[in-house]
């Protein structure tokens, strides 16, 4: 940018126009390009005391454009109109200094009193004050120079200036010594400075600048204006205030862009706009050394040396229509005339401001950026703005406690959550959104008057007006949060949502986004009783006494028919009105627990203390001591990975008036976060008199299995007019007068289990032994697995001839029963095997298909008669080593269930032992058993056994429900790899993952072996090296 300045040139002596005394009665110069022309008569003496009566006369040119002052002179020509001076206007003149004096000078005066400050000296001899414009380069004795004087720079006004008066200065004792000429006046104005809005200039007047605040402004310095009129140059100690052509009206909307130069930094600086009343509240500062109240700090904050374009929403700052700009530059140090800055390209223009989009309850509700406003003036940083990302973020930098207009205010109470997305760039002291209720008071989001209103997802400061949510957000990850606001917050209409990031030490430093912003309600928890849906409000209140994990919530469902519970939580809902369980009150739901934990239950309650009564009914969990009021015996469990239905008839606990259901979820380890179950299709309702009573009906059935039978039974039930519509296993249970589905559960394998009655045969009479003779066998003793095949000798084919004869008479036509002897005893994971160290045969060796890995001996004490030990086989110590194993479903119906008495025939005895001829147990173990009782081994081949029958079902009134089985066939097939196999029984709902995950410790799989006994050792206190 160029401002104008003084220039100046030596000319020689001959291009001056010659002084011709004539009697010429004016003097001629230009202003902005016309001539002026001023008439000699009314000249008077500038400083009477200094002109001597006027005795030295002016000496003008014959054109008027060059005067001629001779001797001590002090002349001044009166200006009609009087000049008006703008930061703008140059003056440029010629000067012949002939004999130097005192001092030789023009001026431009208001009056005739000689102010040294309204006059530029060319010349001088003489010692003068600072408050005269003494040139460089001063002109020497016999030489002429052309000057351009930036005279605005010096003072300014309007009409202001009266007098052009010729000054040379001689007090000598020859007064009539010194010349001077002066030529070619030119006074003009130039390019006066401008700011534009949307497109327009809109120019200052700074003939009219005015001084502003009391002793505050340095009158002497100018504003200086480039020659294009974009730039002001603000020098020295300078509040001021220039008027606009014409105002300009700044709204919501208006952006203010800037260009700043600060090449010397000072106290303030600064740019403010303001109507007549000059008031200072609406400046914007760019630079500073020292803090100042009600004005606007920029950031980043200009340094000495640095320049900056400054963006910003003014309109979010204040509105108003203004006809003035001002410039502060602020400097109470001794050095007045110092400080410089530049304020350049300043335009005001309108935009449109984002929209941030939120969720209300599924609704897209649009808030308008340009509503942001301080929510607290003492807190907030006002020019630290919102910044938009996208439609659905909103990132704060630096200070910031603002406040968002919502468009459409909504309700907020005890089941409103709050979900985001947060983002941390830089942590500061804390990040906080909060939601304000009071229309009247935005400030009023640090209250905590009947609730808190915020939640703070990251800090470094705690505060007491706000919910800290766990876990924080580290710098440089992002985080989802799912807020149960209702909770804490006093509810009412939202107006308001206020965003905080609070920094007091460094208003500048800080960023952090919220994006996703949705606020929804937790659907009403759907409670059928008596056979009507109830919708109970989801307003969850922590239960018993310090246990709940508040900020864990129940999920319910949109339709609010499933509950799911994750991690550590105890909580009570009020039911709409208490409900009343009698003697024939039953509880239905279903359960599933996907990820297991100490406990869960469910209780019915008359308040909320957990101390008092028993109300909760234990259904999962690992805890098995320790449960206080708990109720858990008699109640069958869900393990992880399993789904199981539940019908509770609750007079076997409780009977009375409650107000809540409770579901308790405890999880007091490491993680509370942990545990996953789901709870739906709750029902409460009264036991009636069933409606099979005096109904007749049959079905059949490929398997008797529970499921399969209870659908027999509702399908047949549709043919029963009482029925109609009615659920077969509610009827069930009031047929049989049953405590719950367990009991409901069992008479039906009663049944299933009768109809193969008496076509079934026990292990003792299918060998025709004692019950020793097969127990020693499957502990790996008796003579069938001590002899030793030779000629001459024990001849198994002989010895053990009814195994031929029991597979020829029984097993592909008759279900046999397991052997009543301990082997077998306590099979929860519904897994045998048998494994073998030895044959009959003297040359012979098991079929090597497995890995010994070690064997616990209190696990089958009756089979190793030892309270407690074991033995480890590392490196395949155990030598050859062979395991065949079978599993059956989880329902005795099941084929593989109810016939697994002849899979352990064909495993053990047709193919163990008469085939391969594999004999003996593992030391201190069984040889066939539970997998539970057995060593732990790498693996074992698998025999599965399919039958094709008939259990022909029938219902009469007196005899109620009766079963009678036919069997067509018996198979057994290998099944490969027992473990692999297992897969397939989870796959099928026959066995659960939970389960799965057991049978690992047991089969560990190849080349486990290794892990498996460094993991048993280590709970013996020892350490394990391959």
């Amino acid at each position: 940018m160029k401002f104008p300045s003084i220039s100046l040139v030596a000319l020689a002596a001959s291009i001056i126009s010659p002084v011709v005394v004539v009697a010429q009665s004016n003097i001629v110069f230009k202003i902005d390009g016309s001539d002026v022309s001023i008439p000699l008569s009314g000249q008077t003496s500038y400083d009477s005391n200094q002109d001597e009566r006027m005795r030295r006369p002016l000496v003008v040119s014959a054109d008027g454009r060059s005067v001629t002052v001779e001797g001590n002179t002090h002349r001044a020509l009166p200006l009609t109109p009087a000049l008006t001076i703008k930061a703008s206007t140059t003056m440029e003149l010629d000067v012949t200094i002939g004999d130097i004096q005192e001092a030789q000078a023009l001026c431009i005066d208001e009056n005739t009193g000689h102010s040294p400050s309204r006059c530029f000296v060319f010349a001088h001899t003489q010692d003068l004050s600072s408050s005269w414009h003494v040139l460089e380069p001063q002109t020497p004795e016999g030489e002429t120079r052309h000057y351009s004087i930036p005279i605005g720079h010096y003072f300014w006004g309007v009409n202001k200036y009266n007098y052009l008066a010729y000054m040379q200065d001689n007090d000598s004792n020859d007064r009539d010594s010194g010349s001077m000429t002066i030529a070619n006046i030119q006074i003009s104005d130039g390019a006066e400075y401008f700011i534009e809005q949307d497109g327009i200039r809109h120019y200052v007047n700074t003939a009219e600048q005015k001084s502003i605040g009391s002793g505050q402004d340095s009158w002497q310095y100018g504003l200086k204006v480039s020659d294009d009129g974009k730039s002001m140059q603000v020098q020295g100690n300078m509040h001021r205030a220039v008027p606009l052509d014409t105002a300009v009206t700044i709204d919501v909307n208006t952006q203010l862009d800037f260009d700043f130069t600060l090449e010397d930094l000072r106290d303030l600086h600064a740019l403010c706009f303001a109507d007549s009343t000059l008031n200072k509240n609406k400046c914007l500062v760019a630079g500073k050394q020292e803090h100042w109240s009600n004005v606007f700090y920029l950031s980043p904050q200009t340094q000495q040396g640095e320049s900056h374009h400054y963006s910003l929403p003014i309109g979010l700052l204040y509105q108003g229509t203004f006809d003035h700009i001002m410039f502060i530059q602020d400097n109470d140090s001794g050095c007045r005339s110092c400080g410089d800055a530049t304020y350049a390209n300043v335009k005001l223009s309108q935009i449109v401001h984002p929209e941030l989009d939120i969720m209300v309850n599924g609704v897209v509700q649009k808030i308008k950026a340009s509503t942001a406003v301080s929510a607290r003036d003492d807190q907030d940083t006002k020019t630290n703005f919102l910044e938009f990302p996208t439609s659905v973020s909103v990132t704060m930098i630096g200070n910031t406690h603002k406040a968002l207009t919502i468009t459409e205010p909504f309700t907020i109470d005890k089941a409103t959550e709050l979900d985001f997305d947060f983002t941390l760039g830089k942590i500061e002291e804390h990040h906080t959104i909060c939601i304000v209720t009071d229309p009247s008071n935005i400030a009023s989001y640090t209250s905590t008057t009947g609730g808190k209103r915020c939640f703070t997802v990251a800090w470094t400061q705690n505060v007491g007006w706000d919910v800290d949510i766990t876990p924080q957000t580290p710098e440089g990850e992002t985080r989802h949060y799912s807020i149960p606001i209702g909770l804490w917050h006093p509810g009412g209409t939202a107006y308001y949502l206020v965003l905080v990031q609070d920094n007091d030490a460094n208003k500048l430093t800080g960023k952090a986004t919220f994006s996703n912003i949705e606020f929804s309600q937790r659907p009403d928890l759907v409670i059928n009783i008596d056979g009507v849906d109830t919708s109970v409000f989801n307003y969850q209140l922590s239960y018993g006494t310090r246990q709940d994990f508040e900020q864990n919530l129940i999920e319910v469902s949109d339709d609010g028919k499933s509950a799911s519970l994750y991690g550590n939580l105890h909580k009570a809902i009020e039911l709409p009105t208490p409900v009343t369980i009698t003697d024939d009150t039953v509880l239905s739901f279903t359960l599933d627990v996907e990820q297991e934990l100490e406990i869960v239950s469910i209780c019915f309650d008359e308040d909320l203390s957990d101390q008092v009564h028993a109300r909760c009914l234990k259904l999962s969990g690992y805890q098995t001591r320790d449960f206080g009021t708990l109720i858990y015996k008699g109640i069958k469990q869900t393990y992880e990975g399993e789904r199981k239905e539940y019908l509770i008839r609750l007079k076997e606990f409780y009977t009375g008036t409650f107000q809540y259901i409770v579901f308790q979820h405890d999880n007091d380890g490491a993680s509370r976060h942990d545990g996953i179950s789901h709870f739906s299709d709750i029902a409460l309702y009264e036991i009636e008199p069933s409606c099979l009573t005096g109904a007749t009906f049959n079905f059949n059935l490929n398997e008797c299995t529970i499921d399969g039978f209870v659908a027999g039974v509702q399908s047949s039930m549709a043919s029963v007019g009482a029925c109609a519509g009615k659920d077969a296993w509610r009827e069930l249970l009031s047929l049989w007068d049953g405590q719950s589905d367990s009991d409901v559960r069992k008479r039906i394998q009663d049944i299933c289990v009768s109809g193969n009655a008496g076509e079934t045969v026990s292990f003792d009479m299918l060998l025709d032994s004692e019950k020793q003779f097969v127990e020693e066998f499957f502990d790996g003793g008796n003579k069938w697995n001590y002899e030793v095949d030779e000629a001459g000798g024990p001849d198994l084919a002989t010895n053990a001839a009814r195994i031929t004869y029991a597979d020829e008479k029984f097993d592909d036509k008759t279900a046999i029963s397991l052997p009543h002897v301990h082997n077998f005893e306590g099979c929860e994971l519904r897994a045998a095997m048998c494994c073998y160290v030895a044959a009959r045969d003297a040359d012979s060796e098991p079929t090597d298909n497995s890995d010994a890995c070690y064997m616990e001996f209190k696990n089958s004490q009756e089979s190793s008669h030892v309270r407690d030990g074991y033995s480890i086989y590392p490196d395949d110590s155990e030598g050859a080593f062979a395991c065949h194993g079978f599993v059956w479903g989880n329902d005795s119906g099941y084929a593989d269930a109810a016939f697994k008495g002849n899979t352990l025939f064909d495993v053990a005895l047709l193919n163990g032992l008469m085939s391969n001829k594999e004999v003996e147990e593992l030391p201190g173990a069984p040889m066939c058993g539970c997998v539970e009782h057995m060593p732990v081994v790498s693996r074992a081949d698998c025999t599965t056994t399919t039958v094709t029958q008939n259990v022909s079902i029938s219902f009469n009134p007196v005899s109620k429900f009766t079963a009678e089985g036919s069997i067509t066939n018996v198979v057994h097939e290998s099944c490969g790899d027992l473990a692999t196999h297992y897969d397939q029984l989870v796959a099928d709902g026959k066995a659960s993952q939970h389960e799965r995950d057991a049978l690992d410790s047991h089969l560990v799989g190849d080349g486990q072996c290794g892990p498996a006994l460094s993991a048993f050792l280590s709970t013996k206190g020892f350490t394990y090296s391959p």
